[in-house]
């Protein structure tokens, strides 16, 4: 049936209406689908915007503000370099010791027991004064005492240089001990009291310090070795007078005044005398050094000897009073209370078990290199020298998983890598070849130094406050000198039995075997110490927590904003479908 004129005329008017209808809606959707995405994607920019900046913020907050103490970064890193030379000074003096044995001993008509005391003179002191002197430092100034005892290393090397008769070298190198004494616990206070906030940038500074003890020892192996075998063994003393003069000079600029105490008049910081320890000093300097006086002496003259039995009996029992005195003083040189901390504990001892171990196989290494291999002072540098380089690289790794891997797990690699270097040096033989054994044993060496070092020296400092920094510090060194001591005397107990046997008579290499087999005793017993650290991460931000939560949330607006502009996607297409 056809429509009627009329009938088309209203279906014509009414379609322009519904078009012109259909048309706003569409454009009234498509302008709010512009103005959502539009909302979507500025906020999109502002959260990434907003983001960026919270990403380099919490970078900067991450690795840690320079302390206020520091006028600039080159100062911080000056000093930091000052405080490694300083934990350095007393094992670089044993790497002198040993790499200069054979022509002193013909140029001075030295025993092999006067030979033992040059290394062990400089332990012994340090240990003994190491105590006393980071309470001094505490009281009177960390600064001062660290300039001072600087000075005082460089001048006294110079007189052993001119040492005529073995009395005099001996003697002078007691007082370079008590020199190396001085700047060690003011170095640990400053950069304990400097670095207060847990951070990367602190990770890094306590790394670098922590490298003095092992890599000390190896470049005072392997500098003085090169100025030996170029000049003489008193070329290497002027060496170390020069360049510990110009670190004195260096340290007026470059250590800070950071004290436990307000700037007051030396008078009146004289006064607080009254509060240091002087019956526990006294206790600590007579029980230390007649203890490892007796260990150095026993395997020269004899352990049934009446006065080794003598110095190391009245040595420990001047050193258990000393232990019942600081129980009740109010002041004391060693608080007892840090001992209650089980890990602290635990990382005491497994840090002294290791650093016994590599201090032993590294002197019998340089002294199997000289007498069975019979190398210069020169090509026992050389050999020894990736030891240095490993132990940079090692530092470095060191200092940048403190923060992120459990410190627990890096005690155990430490001892895992003294035990393993041992092991190797014990099966070391006169014509095995040297990147077989040897190269891989010296990495793992000072590797296990390296990250055990880090992880101790950060607990200790944090064991007790600001105020008494230094003293924690020495403290830490006072246990480390006298275990180098004692580790000297058993070695060379071991050494000099077996050299008498027939069978030592005979192969000339078992006695530096059953040197390293000690080696691996007391790496292996500190491996089984190891395991029971419960230790955490050390050095991260106390604001981590918190940009774990802001990280949370600017992912929750990306997921939101990102769901959002598909939701108006969606929509679009929906009414370009209808």
């Amino acid at each position: 049936m056809a429509a009627s004129p009329k009938q088309v005329s209203q279906v014509t008017e009414v379609s322009p209406g519904r078009a012109s209808d259909k048309m706003e809606e569409t454009a009234t959707k498509s302008s709010n689908f512009q103005a959502t995405t539009a909302t979507a994607v500025a906020s999109t920019e502002r959260e990434e915007e907003h983001h960026d900046l919270s990403r380099l913020k919490r970078m900067k907050t991450n690795f840690g503000d320079r302390p206020e103490c520091f006028k600039n970064t080159f100062q911080e890193i000056s000093f930091v370099f000052q405080a490694t030379v300083a934990t350095a000074t007393t094992s670089f003096l044993m790497g002198v010791g040993m790499i200069i044995t054979v022509p002193v001993s013909q140029d001075l008509g030295m025993t092999q027991g006067e030979i033992a005391w040059i290394s062990a003179s400089t332990s012994l002191v340090a240990g003994a004064f190491q105590l006393a002197l980071g309470q001094l430092a505490d009281l009177l100034g960390r600064k001062p005492m660290f300039i001072a005892g600087m000075a005082t290393f460089s001048a006294f090397a110079l007189l052993v240089a001119f040492s005529q008769n073995p009395f005099w070298m001996l003697v002078v190198c007691g007082i370079l001990g008590g020199c190396s004494a001085m700047v060690v616990p003011p170095a640990i206070g400053v950069l304990g009291a400097a670095y207060t906030t847990p951070s990367k940038r602190k990770n890094m500074a306590f790394s670098a310090f922590s490298a003095g003890n092992p890599l000390g020892f190896v470049f005072g192996i392997v500098l003085c070795g090169i100025a030996t075998q170029l000049s003489s063994w008193r070329a290497a003393f002027i060496m170390l007078c020069i360049i510990w003069a110009v670190f004195t000079v260096h340290a007026i600029w470059a250590v800070p005044s950071v004290e436990s105490f307000d700037r007051a008049p030396l008078k009146q910081r004289l006064g607080r005398l009254k509060e240091f320890d002087y019956v526990g000093t006294i206790l600590t300097i007579f029980g230390t050094g007649m203890f490892t006086a007796g260990l150095t002496l026993g395997p020269e003259d004899g352990w049934a000897k009446a006065h080794v039995i003598a110095l190391i009996i009245v040595g420990v029992a001047l050193l258990v009073i000393f232990v019942v005195w600081e129980k009740f003083f109010p002041t004391p040189l060693m608080p007892l209370h840090i001992w209650k901390d089980r890990n602290f504990s635990l990382i005491i001892g497994v840090v002294i078990l290791g650093m016994m171990s590599f201090t032993a196989s590294s002197f019998w290494t340089a002294f199997f290199l000289q007498e069975i291999k019979q190398f210069t002072t020169l090509m026992v540098a050389v050999h020894l020298l990736p030891m240095a380089i490993a132990g940079l690289l090692w530092n470095i790794i060191a200092g940048r998983i403190l923060h992120s891997v459990n410190n627990t797990a890096i005690m155990i690699f430490g001892s895992v890598c003294y035990l393993a270097a041992s092991l190797l040096f014990s099966f070391i033989r006169p014509d095995t070849s040297y990147w077989a054994m040897m190269f891989p044993a010296l990495i793992l060496n000072v590797a296990g130094a390296d990250f055990q070092f880090n992880v101790a020296n950060m607990y200790v400092m944090q064991s007790l406050p600001k105020h008494q920094q230094s003293l924690a510090g020495g403290i830490f060194n006072m246990v480390i000198r006298l275990s180098n001591t004692a580790i000297m005397g058993i070695s060379t107990a071991v050494f000099s039995s077996v050299e008498m046997t027939a069978e030592g008579m005979a192969d000339p290499m078992i006695k530096f075997t059953r040197t390293f087999q000690v080696s691996v005793a007391l790496s292996a017993v500190g491996l089984l110490l190891a395991v029971f650290i419960r230790l955490g991460t050390q050095g991260n931000h106390p604001e981590e927590e918190e940009r774990q939560e802001v990280e949370k949330e600017d992912k929750n607006h990306s997921e939101n904003s990102t769901v959002a502009v598909e939701s108006t996607r969606d929509s679009e297409l929906e009414e370009k479908k209808a």
